[in-house]
């Protein structure tokens, strides 16, 4: 006997397909032209979804699988279900798995795929009333990764590529009543080579499956080009039509063209059709004088209706929206209707934190909305088409895609020979292929601005053969590929996680005649990214960068419950899957239930499309920068406030009207001859809040487009005068105690620290915890992370030399001597600090610290304070920026204000706990206790804080959420310095200007207790 495993389907890089239809848009007819403008497909009669649970068998190896399980008359009573669309591994078989580029499969000359290839088999039975003269079409929009189809026991055919579409033609193999599909999936195939793409290795029906029926006459495919004429006014409107006759013989049919704007039909052409047996391409090219422009911000679409006919009976309607824009490259920047505008974009996966690549509708609308509220224009679907109904709203709603082909082999890196696929001759058929169907499927959709080849797989000739392929199918749109490094098939330059310095040097280089993108930056991995406000200055300064894609959009986290009920994200190595990258998948600015983090406003601010500059104070005036490419700035309005930390002086609205795209324009916003603000304490702010005059679909309520503030006038810091009291100081065991009329204080004389602080009765302070030098490093402390830990800043001891304690009028007086140095290393830091306790229970802290040391860190994660609060002091207030978290590198998209939240809401829950909760830019911050008592904190400089329910060891050695159990007491850190984030879990490095250096520091702080008013 002999048994040949080799070159089955799945494993022959020469079977791309069997029987598979050519790819066209997706469509069904319709019967009136009403339905076909309406666009739903499932009340249609013709489109019918066979989504739902399905018949489930799996098996370790496709050779298990045998074909008698896809026979009609197998018993299939005891399988299990399975849910279509669904990923097997997330549903009963298999376990998830996840890395950044290693395959799970061999690599071979010859592809191949091992024994050991998970296969399922499913099946359903459906009720068919199968029509004379009509066809039956099956359709699959994704399948990872190949399979072949069954209907009634007879193979249909077999398709490759995983987030690509495929149909059948199964009219010959259905008939009236019961009928039984069946598909069997093969988790890996010699397509896997090619979907290395940085994501969880799952297998299934992972889009829908759909049933067609159309007429033996019906159209086949359609092309519309839908461009701008010169003058950014004129529509030229090319359709190709391509009319398909199985009906065996020639007939005589017409075609009519209809072009809807809203109600109004702006043209309508007819042409006979002399439909033979096979293909006959019928075409339309007319001009219509004047159209609106199709652009992300202003997304016009127009109704196109197809009705094909037959002595005068409709055959068949067929409806689609179309978008007039046009995108081309001219002096060395691509230009869209016109404009040489930036990318302000993300990259995005479909995800969903239970379901994983299998999204809804409305997770993609949710999606999208998002990013129109944090301004968003651009979208790559990294790393393959996105799910089709993405592509339908993105016309609708407006953003300017870059979609991705099917194609990542990342993999080659590991062999030493990154082109090794790329440049195989062998390999081009299956590069055409996924760049093919790609483009043939979503051709007609005005989001669409660039094709992109695929992802991180070298070059070669498989790239050139596809590139050539999509300049001659669609000449109307930019080619990209990022590792085509001298642009020698791409339009544009692209580079991945450019440094800021680096962009700079791009930007200056005025060789090059081609535009220059980033198409990955800024890694949201965690905290971060920081430094995306310097991105950005450098974007605005030169015009040959022209934006780029931040990477990325949402986490790929799976939301799991322990058995305590706690949920918390997985990752690669929680289900013992090997080899795996961690939590490398969770890098999105929203998590994976679509929750931003707090570096949206960061993304919100660096996008805004309003901006100001050269404020006048003596004549109220400010100029406003219209930052839209194509719209005025007559849709908004600014509502505009002079307020302090107490009271709003002046509020009134300023009209934007006649602020043209990219102009600037001065505004008034007060009369300062009538603005008279009172000398008090606090500063005295002009805000300016920039709105809708009406609130889009997408937009929240209180929606703020942009803001922008201006400091009028400084508080004025009255030294307040202590009340004269008598304070009496002992000591026990080691304790200073000092007590006034309505405070005691506890001040560890050993230690040298505060060790307790109660103010009317309440004890506010449980424990002084002394300086503090180390935080709980975030996903881009990645490469400072081990500076920090080999420099001993995790054990760093306190040495105290001297305290002396003297007794003035009306206060005590502490002097502290000490040093802290870390195990081992020779560095050290030397303290002197004073405390000035004052009789009304005011505690003044002067600290001046010196770093010295031949084995200095090169970077401290921050240097402050650390003190244990009673739980009571859960509500904070304080005046700084907020509302949310804030770090050096990531704190403009944050106002200055004062703002009220608590200590548990300061916590944010990254998937793997990490350093969270800091607030820049403070001047005070207030705790207020049960019994009416207030802790404060304030300072003349600007200081940062940071107060939660775990200490920063929790939260370093913790890694899942539900690993974390909150601390009744509140840990508090105020700090004088504090790293910035940067992007380096994949990016960019803090910058310089931003990092904690072991310089000299001090910092004066004033503590206090107080009754609340």
């Amino acid at each position: 006997m002999e048994f040949i495993y080799k070159h089955a389907d799945w494993s022959n890089i020469n079977v791309l397909e069997r029987n598979r239809l050519p790819m066209r848009p997706f469509y069904c007819g319709y019967q009136t032209v009403k339905e076909a403008r309406i666009g739903k497909k499932e009340e249609s009669g013709k489109y019918r979804l066979l989504n739902g649970e399905w018949k489930f068998a799996g098996f370790e190896s496709p050779f298990l699988a045998l074909d008698e399980y896809v026979k009609e008359g197998i018993d299939d009573s005891s399988w299990r279900t399975m849910p279509v669309p669904g990923h097997w591994q997330l549903n009963g078989f298999g376990k998830p798995c996840y890395n950044d580029a290693f395959s799970l499969f061999p690599i071979t000359d010859d592809p191949a795929i091992q024994m050991d290839n998970p296969t399922g088999i499913y099946r359903k039975k459906i009720e068919i009333n199968k029509e004379e003269g009509q066809e039956y079409l099956l359709r699959f929009d994704g399948v990872e990764s190949a399979y072949h189809v069954w209907v009634n026991g007879i193979l249909v055919g077999y398709s490759q590529g995983s987030r690509n579409t495929a149909e059948f033609d199964i009219t010959e193999q259905v008939r009236s009543g019961k009928n039984i599909l069946a598909v069997k999936v093969y988790q890996f195939s010699d397509g896997s080579y090619l979907e290395n793409q940085d994501m969880w290795w799952f297998a299934g029906i992972i889009r829908d499956i759909s049933l067609i029926s159309r007429p033996q006459i019906h159209v086949s495919d359609y092309k519309i080009d839908a461009l701008l004429g010169e003058d950014l006014c004129t529509g030229h409107f090319h359709v190709n039509v391509t009319v398909e006759n199985h009906a065996g013989k020639e007939k005589e049919m017409k075609l009519k063209l209809s072009l809807f704007d809203k109600e109004e039909a702006v043209l309508s052409e007819e042409r006979k059709v002399r439909a033979v047996p096979g293909e006959t391409d019928v075409s339309f090219c007319m001009t219509i004088d004047q159209v609106n422009a199709w652009s992300a911000e202003y997304p016009y679409l127009y109704d196109v209706i197809m009705e094909l006919e037959e002595n005068g009976t409709s055959v068949e309607i067929y409806g689609v929206k179309c978008g007039f824009r046009t995108i081309c490259l001219k002096d060395g920047l691509f230009y869209i209707n016109g404009a040489p505008l930036k990318l302000k974009g993300v990259n995005r996966h479909d995800w969903n934190e239970y379901t994983g690549r299998c999204v809804t509708r409305e997770d993609i609308r949710r999606d999208l909305y998002l990013m129109k509220q944090y301004h968003v224009n651009a979208i790559r679907t990294a790393h393959y088409p996105p799910h089709p109904d993405f592509l339908d709203l993105c016309d609708e709603l407006g953003f300017y895609v870059m979609e991705e082909a099917d194609l990542e082999c990342n993999q080659m890196a590991y062999t030493k020979k990154p082109n090794r696929l790329s440049d195989d001759v062998m390999w081009e058929k299956s590069y055409i292929d996924r760049a093919e169907r790609m483009v043939k499927r979503d051709k007609n959709h005005p989001s669409i601005m660039f094709w992109s080849l695929g992802n991180e797989s070298g070059f070669g000739t498989a790239f050139v053969e596809a590139g050539r392929f999509v300049r001659q199918y669609d000449p109307t749109r930019l080619i990209h590929y990022e590792e085509d490094r001298d642009a020698s098939i791409a339009d544009i330059y692209s580079t991945m996680y450019t440094r800021h310095k680096d962009l700079e040097l791009l930007g200056r280089d005025s060789s090059k005649i081609k535009p220059h993108i980033v198409c990955e930056y800024a890694h949201a991995m965690g905290n971060g990214p920081g430094g995306l406000k310097e991105y950005w200055e450098i974007f605005r300064k030169y015009p040959r960068l022209q934006g780029g894609f931040i990477w990325e959009w949402i986490d790929h986290g799976l939301k799991k419950t322990d058995e305590n009920g706690r949920s918390y994200y997985t990752y690669g190595g929680d289900y013992n899957d090997y080899p795996n990258s961690g939590a490398f998948c969770c890098d999105g600015l929203l998590q994976a239930d679509r929750t931003p983090t707090p570096a949206v406003l960061q993304v919100k601010k660096a996008f805004e499309p309003v901006a100001f500059c050269k404020f006048t104070r003596n004549r109220g005036a400010i100029c406003v920068e219209n930052r839209y490419d194509f719209l005025s700035l007559d849709h908004l309005k600014a509502m505009i406030t002079i307020e302090n930390q107490n009271e709003i002086k002046m509020s009134s609205t300023v009209e934007l009207d006649g602020v043209k795209a990219h102009e600037r324009k001065e505004i008034v916003l007060f009369d300062p001859q009538k603005l008279f603000l009172p000398e008090c304490s606090g500063d005295w702010w002009l805000n300016i809040r920039i709105v809708y005059k009406e609130r889009p679909a997408w937009a929240e309520e209180e929606y703020e487009v942009a803001f922008h503030q201006e400091l009028l006038k400084k508080g004025e810091r009255r030294e307040k005068k202590s009340a004269d009291g008598p304070l009496h100081v002992e000591e026990k065991m080691g304790t200073l105690i000092i007590s006034g009329e309505e405070f005691c204080l506890e001040f560890d004389r050993i230690q040298g620290t505060i060790s307790r602080y109660e103010f009317a009765g309440e004890t506010l302070i449980k424990k002084g915890m002394g300086m503090n030098f180390w935080r709980a490093p975030v996903d881009n402390d990645k490469n400072v992370r081990k500076i920090w830990e080999e420099g001993m800043l995790k054990a760093v001891c306190n040495i105290v030399d001297k305290i002396s304690v003297e007794e003035g009028e009306g206060n005590v007086e502490i002097k502290i001597k000490q040093m802290y140095a870390p195990i081992v290393l020779e560095w050290k830091i030397l303290i002197e600090a004073k405390y000035i306790v004052a009789s009304n229970g005011e505690i003044e802290m002067m600290y001046r610290g010196v770093p010295v040391g031949n084995q200095l860190p090169e970077t401290f994660p921050r240097i402050g304070l650390r003190f244990l609060l009673d739980k009571a002091c859960e509500n904070v207030r304080w005046y700084g920026r907020g509302p949310w978290e804030t770090y050096v590198d990531a704190k403009e998209g944050n106002r200055f204000g004062v703002f009220e939240s608590t200590v548990s809401d300061f916590y944010f829950p990254y998937v793997v706990p990490q350093e969270t909760g800091n607030h820049e830019d403070t001047r005070w911050v207030e705790f207020e206790g049960n019994a009416g008592c207030v802790l404060r904190v304030e300072a003349e400089e600007e200081f940062s804080f940071g107060a939660l329910h775990y200490t920063q060891e929790q939260l370093t050695e913790a890694q899942h959420t539900n690993e974390l159990l909150p601390e009744e007491d509140i840990m508090l850190c105020v700090d004088v310095g504090h790293h910035g984030l940067g992007s380096a879990s994949w990016g960019a490095e803090c910058l310089e200007k931003d990092r904690l250096f072991p310089k000299p520091f001090g910092f004066r702080w004033k503590l206090s207790g107080k009754k609340k008013i």
